[in-house]
C-alpha cells in the first residue's frame, strides 16, 4: 500500500513540475575579477571631502556651482564636451543598426532551422554572430551607465555630458578651471560630505596591489537589501591592531540596518580582467554533498518512445527525469553570477526555482528505492 501511495505521489509531483514554469538560460562567458573578503567597521568622519571626477576625457564647458555652494546628491555640477563620447555615440548607433539587420536575418534563419532547412552548425553560427554584436552594445551601455549617461540620450551623435554630485554637502573647492582639458577620472571639484558614513576595510597586505579607488564593495550584514560602497582611498599606513591595510569605502547606509562602530563582513570586487563560463547565482544549489547546477535532459526519440506504451500512453515505470544534476567547481563570483567549471558554453541550465527540481530528483530517488 505504501508503495502505491508513494508512486502516486511521485507521479502527481512530476505532473506539477511539468506545469511549473522552470526558467532556463544559456551558459555564457562573462568577465570576472577576483573578490577579496575582509572584516570591516562602520565609521564616521565629520568633515570628509569627496572628489567629483570626470568619467570621460574632455573640456570643461560650464560649471553650475561655485565654492561654498550647498548641493544635494544628483545636482548638476559641470558640463564636459568630449570627443570620446562623440565617437562612442557614433559607434553605438552603428552597432544598433547592424544588430537590427543581424537580428532580422537571425529570425529568418531560425524559421529555416525549425523547418529542417538549415543545419545546427549554420544556425549556431548566426546566433553567435548576433549575440556578439549585442554584447558590444551592452558593453557600451554599461560604460555609459557608470558615467551617468543614459543610452537613449545618444539617439544622435553627441559630444557633451553632465557631471552630477555624488553626495550631499558643500562645494569646498573647484579644482579644474573653466575651459581646461581633463582626462578620465580627473577630480574637478571637492565636496565636504559632513556626517558621512564610511566603511573601514582591513585588507591583508598580500592584496595591496589588487585594491584600487572606485572598486565596488558589498557589505555582508544580512540586510533586507544589499548595501554597496565604493573604495575612496587607501590609507598609507598599516593598522596597528590588525597589521592590515586600511581601505576606506564611502557608503549610503540605511539607518535601520547599519550602526556606527558596527563590525561587518565585506567583499571587495576588483577589476574584471578574466573571462569565465558563468551561471546565475540562483542556479547553484547543494545536492548530495556537491555544488550542482541542474540541466534539462536531452532525450532521444527512442528514449521518448520507450517511456510510452504500445498505445502511446506514458509508462510510469519507464519515465525518466526531466533534469539532471551536474557537479560544478566554483571559481569566483560577482553580484549576480558565479564563474564555474563543469558546463559548456551555450548549454541550457535551470537559472531559478532549482529547489523544485531538487525536490523532484530526491522524490524520484525515493521512488526507485521503494520498488
Amino acid at each position: 500500500m505504501n508503495k502505491i501511495v508513494l508512486r502516486a505521489f511521485f507521479l502527481l509531483s512530476a505532473t506539477l513540475l511539468g506545469a511549473l514554469d522552470i526558467p532556463t538560460q544559456k551558459v555564457q562567458i562573462r568577465p570576472f575579477g577576483a573578490t577579496i573578503d575582509v572584516n570591516a567597521k562602520i565609521i564616521q568622519q565629520n568633515s570628509d571631502q569627496q572628489a567629483i571626477t570626470s568619467p570621460l576625457s574632455g573640456y570643461i564647458e560650464a560649471y553650475y556651482v561655485r565654492a561654498g555652494d550647498r548641493v544635494k546628491k544628483g545636482d548638476k555640477i559641470a558640463k564636459i564636451v568630449s570627443a570620446e563620447l562623440s565617437k562612442m555615440a557614433v559607434n553605438y548607433q552603428s552597432l544598433k543598426t547592424q544588430y537590427g539587420y543581424l537580428d532580422k536575418n537571425f529570425q529568418s534563419n531560425k524559421e529555416l532551422y525549425e523547418c529542417g532547412m538549415l543545419s545546427t552548425q549554420e544556425f549556431t553560427s548566426k546566433q553567435i554572430e548576433r549575440d556578439a554584436m549585442l554584447w558590444q552594445i551592452k558593453s557600451i551601455e554599461a560604460t555609459l551607465k557608470t558615467s551617468n549617461i543614459k543610452p537613449e540620450a545618444l539617439n544622435t551623435p553627441n559630444s557633451a555630458y553632465f557631471i552630477y554630485a555624488t553626495a550631499s554637502g558643500s562645494i569646498s573647492e573647484i579644482i579644474q578651471p573653466l575651459g581646461s582639458y581633463v582626462k578620465e577620472d580627473t577630480s574637478i571639484a571637492l565636496i565636504i560630505n559632513k556626517n558621512a558614513f564610511f566603511l573601514e576595510c582591513y585588507v591583508p597586505q598580500r592584496y595591496a596591489m589588487n585594491v584600487k579607488n572606485g572598486q565596488k564593495v558589498l557589505i555582508k550584514n544580512n540586510a533586507s537589501t544589499p548595501i554597496y560602497g565604493k573604495v575612496e582611498r587607501i590609507l598609507p599606513s598599516i593598522d596597528e591592531k590588525t597589521q592590515r591595510i586600511s581601505v576606506l569605502a564611502s557608503i549610503e547606509p540605511s539607518l535601520q540596518e547599519l550602526y556606527l562602530n558596527q563590525y561587518v563582513g565585506a567583499t571587495i570586487y576588483t577589476q574584471k580582467d578574466k573571462n569565465y563560463l558563468s551561471v546565475k547565482k540562483s542556479a547553484l544549489t547543494f545536492f548530495q554533498n556537491e555544488w550542482v547546477v541542474f540541466v534539462p535532459v536531452q532525450k532521444s526519440l527512442s528514449a521518448k518512445q520507450e517511456e510510452h506504451g504500445e498505445h502511446g500512453e506514458l509508462d510510469e515505470h519507464k519515465e525518466s527525469p526531466q533534469y539532471e544534476a551536474r557537479v560544478v567547481e566554483i571559481i569566483t563570483k560577482d553580484d549576480d553570477y558565479i564563474a564555474i567549471r563543469g558546463l559548456e558554453e551555450g548549454e541550457s541550465y535551470v537559472s531559478d526555482k532549482s529547489y523544485y527540481v531538487k525536490s523532484m530528483l530526491l522524490k524520484s530517488a525515493i521512488g526507485e528505492h521503494g520498488h
